[in-house]
């Protein structure tokens, strides 16, 4: 018995052993840039591609893959290896980014992964790889390629010191095959095989522009992802419409991260025009149900549904960047947002307690809870009621005096939506604007380094602000496990995505994933920032009919 449960184990593990082997981590599927020169439907991204910030900003961040190799492995790299090395692999992402590509990376998330890199390349550009490549090898001390055939193809391979790590490169017509790892590189030789009989290594992509596939519960190491989350298993596509995007993700989790899909009940009385974004999300607890921050505070349980908005009006240069705010249900609000005070402090460390940036207080007269101290934003919560359901409303700033209610055509978006948890909409210019000036608050309050226009991302972010319109997301739930987002942009992501997106581009340790900004200069005191001009003249806002 003991010998047949020691075997039904070694199998058991044997067989997750090759499961994890076989299963794919990464997948990508780019037509590239030169097939849409001419489309139809990417007339908007060509503007903003066409931008000359764009133009640096994608040129510096090239420039930082190419030293990429240092960035991963310090000074096991030199610095002429460095120099050398980025002047080899510079000229091969400008063509990865022009032509089709293909990525898969399949096995387990460590230095045991298959990488599959398939290019379309142009004639002319195939002798520039080759040479490159088998440079770059000798450079980084793998030796020698060995030239053979594979399916009749030219192709070359080079084995490392060690006698595990290898590279094979397949030059088959048009496509060039590249394969990277410590197995005997099968996909090289299928997508030999399939570009032989059929032309194409893969399917010809007639229904997007981008696809890709993240197993991110299988990445959460590799990629330094917070394990507290439910991360999914995405597959993602964006192909264009008319001047728009359309993003379309199907979310996978391993477990179930959908609540009650309770009626909603959207707090009109406390949401004002003019809007220049409406979030709102239900059947979210699990999401919450293990947030430190509510628990610490004492505003528990976990809200099921959250709602975030933000005002704002023209000249966006005049008006005040702060006014986001949220709210949630919690019954005993008031009570518990009293006892909040005493438990708010302690959360904040010694980098706020030292300048006296932790005067959380509740002031009975205005029946909330406050933070004083800070420059430019005041921070509050206070309880509210809105059809007999006891709220926690929250912002930044002070609201707009105006009362008006949020627009009809707002709110229609969600009737008749039954699977609906997620709804978002917002005027990407006013939001980019609100996030790229709270991002460098955020930066002064914390004594982090901010953007400056010394590079290349914070003269983007304001060349795109102007031409960017509105931005709507939804995301249904097909079952408690799996979700799916659908999204119309201008360009595929939000305000706040793209200050995130940015930061990541900008960051000391790109292209590893973080967002600390190199240091520019010596850090303003928060004391000296200067605040917002207030009282802006009003003017209207699109709504999600005017798309």
């Amino acid at each position: 018995m003991a010998c047949g449960v020691g075997c039904r184990k070694k199998a058991a593990e044997e067989k997750a052993g090759r499961r994890a082997e076989m299963e794919v981590l990464v997948r990508c599927h780019f037509v590239g840039t030169a097939s849409l020169a001419n489309n139809s439907n990417a007339a908007k991204l060509r503007e903003l591609w066409n931008l000359p910030e764009t133009r640096r900003f994608v040129e510096q961040t090239l420039h930082k893959l190419a030293h990429a190799p240092r960035t991963f492995y310090g000074e096991r790299v030199a610095p002429a290896q460095d120099e050398r090395g980025a002047a080899l692999l510079r000229p091969l992402l400008d063509d990865l980014l022009l032509n089709e590509s293909f990525l898969q990376v399949r096995g387990p998330a460590d230095q045991t992964a298959e990488w599959t890199l398939l290019v379309r390349l142009p004639a002319d550009r195939l002798p520039v790889w080759r040479a490159g490549l088998t440079e770059l090898m000798r450079l980084w001390g793998m030796g020698a390629a060995a030239t053979n055939t594979v399916e009749g193809f030219a192709a070359w391979e080079v084995k490392g010191t060690d006698a595990r790590a290898r590279m094979r490169c397949v030059e088959a017509g048009q496509w060039l095959v590249l394969g990277i790892g410590r197995n005997d590189l099968p996909e090289v030789g299928e997508a030999a095989r399939r570009i032989k009989g059929a032309g194409r290594p893969i399917r010809v992509a007639s229904d997007y522009w981008l696809q890709t596939e993240l197993n991110l519960p299988r990445l959460v190491a590799a990629l330094d992802l917070s394990p507290a989350i439910q991360w999914p298993h995405a597959e993602l596509s964006v192909i264009g419409k008319g001047e728009n995007l359309r993003s379309s993700v199907r979310m996978v989790f391993p477990e179930p991260v959908t609540g009650p899909l309770d009626p909603w009940n959207i707090p009109t009385n406390v949401i004002n025009d003019p809007l220049v974004s409406f979030t709102a999300a239900r059947g979210v607890s699990p999401w919450f149900r293990n947030c430190a921050l509510l628990q610490q505070l004492g505003l528990t349980p976990a809200p099921n549904d959250v709602f975030l908005w933000a005002q704002g009006r023209k000249p966006l240069q005049r008006d005040v960047p702060f006014q986001t705010f949220i709210a949630f249900p919690l019954k005993d609000a008031a009570s518990k947002l009293q006892r909040a005070e005493d438990r708010a402090a302690p959360l904040l460390g010694t980098n706020w307690q030292r300048p006296g940036l932790t005067q959380v207080s509740w002031l009975t007269n205005r029946h909330q809870l406050f933070w004083r101290g800070l420059p430019m934003i005041t921070p509050f919560l206070r309880p509210a009621e809105y059809q007999g359901t006891e709220l926690v409303v929250g912002g930044l700033f002070p609201p707009s005096p105006l009362t008006n209610p949020p627009p009809a055509e707002l709110l229609s978006q969600f009737s008749d939506q039954s699977k609906l948890v997620y709804y978002d909409w917002e005027i990407g210019e006013a939001r980019l604007f609100q996030w790229r000036v709270m991002a460098q608050l955020f930066a002064v309050l914390a004594n982090k380094p901010q953007f400056t226009t010394n590079t290349a991302g914070l003269p983007w972010l304001m060349a795109m602000e102007p031409k960017l319109g509105n931005t709507v997301t939804e995301i249904t739930a097909d079952s408690p496990k799996e979700w799916s987002l659908v999204r119309k942009s201008q360009i595929g992501f939000t305000g706040v995505e793209l200050v995130a997106l940015t930061r990541w581009l900008e960051s000391i340790h790109f292209p590893r994933l973080g967002f600390e900004l190199p240091p520019d200069r010596a850090l303003q005191p928060a004391s000296m920032v200067p605040p917002p001009a207030a009282n802006a003249p009003t003017s209207s806002s699109k709504k999600p009919s005017e798309q």
